[in-house]
């Protein structure tokens, strides 16, 4: 559809790519508007299942951790195993490569009855250490549930989860997870980032297409064995074995209920960037498997939207800047359309789409406008990162798996993770200035309107961008002890 608007308003070959990318901006967002609007038709109607009887069923409870603060996985590990209690055994598969830390962890472990594994090579990662713990261990059990190191369950986990089992067509049954040390504004911001995802989009995907979320899962291993257990082709282990499922006509059940009490998000820019660096690219590394996926066409457009909505927090955002800048500064006509016409046509589409998300989520927590704010603040934060993963994705390199740093108190003054977005603020803003000059000068109503709507469009991210340069400076508040851990250290 990009390619087609593009071939018939495109000004000049120069300008044919910043054409093609102010069009993807408006499809790529109207595709991923249309998804959200069915998936909160369908989260309307979600109702979570009255807790029953438990099946009896054996559970596998797998920690994964990769050199984190043991103290974190320690308390996790202890919450993990007042939940499993009864029902099954708990493992912490420890890829760690500091030797002290895999020597306090094995130590604790033999201590409180804990499985440790570990490994010597870091094969498929998370997923590759899941698969060699499933192989050794998977027999045993009926059920594999999998909790990050900083995800830690309430007591009565299974016993709300279990009972979703007793369908023999649901394989795999998500919980929300929780951000409850918000100790900055960063770590704020990844919250409110992840409530329309939790409480609208996922329970709208609900037992035809919800995915894996990499901790708080609980699935049927005899389903993991037949479609060849996690899915190490991509780095989102998680999501990408969900497809495979998906494929096989299985159904995935969302519990929303708060069944995680303690979870930490990422608390400064870098370990943020790193979360959403991680998270885009291997959704990017999923495309191609998406084409060639046998998937219900319901089920293939809310994958192919999630693949659309990283395209568009990262490429398409920045021809979102781009395009004004190079329209309002070097007075270059991008697309040759009636710009009255795109004003009738366009704003009313942005109100009602925000009017849709705004009602959406109303009720759903503490979201209100402040939400809404450092929603879009966070997101604008990581538009440089995700390029950068669709870049690398394009030119087929391989970028090295890294876990969101935990327990980790960094310098988040750091401008130079925030340069670019210093940049592209003052760019807009002097944009503007100079837009508004332009106007008083034009004497055609046409060009006047086609200003006016840049203009708009340049001085609309200004406060976005500006709330992500002061959430990147900003200190992070004392709130619980802080252990200096390098979470990427090699031993």
């Amino acid at each position: 559809m990009s390619i087609i608007l593009t071939t018939f308003t495109y000004v000049s070959l120069t300008t044919l790519w910043l054409a093609f990318g102010v069009w993807s901006s408006m499809v790529v967002g109207a595709f991923v508007f249309m998804n959200y609007a069915m998936v909160y038709r369908r989260s309307r109607v979600y109702t979570p299942e009255i807790v029953g009887e438990l099946p009896k069923l054996k559970v596998a409870s797998f920690v994964t951790s990769f050199n984190e603060d043991p103290n974190i996985v320690k308390s996790t590990l202890v919450s993990v195993k007042l939940a499993t209690d009864g029902l099954g055994k708990v493992f912490l598969l420890d890829d760690s490569t500091n030797p002290e830390i895999r020597k306090e962890l094995e130590k604790f472990c033999r201590e409180n009855g804990i499985e440790y594994f570990h490994r010597d090579n870091r094969r498929g990662f998370k997923g590759g250490a899941i698969n060699d713990a499933l192989k050794k261990v998977g027999d045993e059990f009926d059920l594999v549930a999998i909790f990050d190191a900083d995800q830690r369950p309430v007591e009565d986990f299974f016993k709300q989860v279990l009972p979703y089992f007793k369908d023999p067509k649901v394989v795999m049954v998500q919980i929300p997870q929780e951000y409850s040390e918000t100790y900055s504004k960063i770590s704020r911001g990844a919250r409110y980032q992840q409530e329309p995802f939790l409480r609208v989009i996922m329970p709208g995907r609900s037992g035809t297409s919800a995915f894996s979320l990499g901790s708080g899962s609980v699935f049927r291993v005899s389903a993991l064995k037949e479609v060849g257990y996690f899915a190490e082709f991509s780095i989102t282990e998680d999501a990408a074995t969900s497809i495979l499922l998906h494929e096989r006509g299985y159904r995935t059940v969302y519990a929303d209920a708060s069944l995680i009490w303690y979870g930490e998000p990422p608390e400064d820019l870098p370990s943020y960037l790193t979360q959403q660096s991680r998270w885009s690219f291997g959704y990017f590394q999923l495309f191609g498997r998406l084409l060639r996926s046998n998937l219900g066409l319901s089920v293939f457009f809310d994958y192919y939207s999630g693949f659309l909505y990283w395209l568009k927090e990262g490429p398409v955002t920045l021809m979102e800047f781009v395009a004004p800048m190079v329209f309002l500064i070097l007075r270059v006509p991008i697309v040759k359309i009636n710009p009255f016409l795109y004003a009738m046509l366009y704003f009313p589409y942005l109100l009602v789409t925000i009017a849709l998300f705004s009602f959406s989520v109303r009720g759903k927590g503490e979201y209100g406008m402040k939400g809404f704010f450092y929603h879009q603040v966070v997101e604008y934060l990581s538009f440089v990162a995700i390029t950068g993963s669709f870049i690398s994705w394009l030119m087929r390199r391989k970028i090295p798996f890294k876990v969101t740093p935990k327990g980790v108190r960094r310098n988040s003054r750091n401008l130079r993770l925030i340069w670019m977005h210093i940049l592209v603020t003052l760019l807009l803003v002097i944009s503007a200035i100079l837009g508004m000059l332009w106007f008083l000068q034009a004497s055609s109503a046409n060009l006047r309107y086609a200003i006016a709507i840049n203009v708009f469009w340049a001085l609309y991210q200004v406060p976005f961008l500006l709330g992500g340069i002061l959430f990147a400076l900003s200190p992070i508040e004392e709130g619980r002890e802080y252990v200096r851990v390098d979470a990427e250290r090699s031993g």
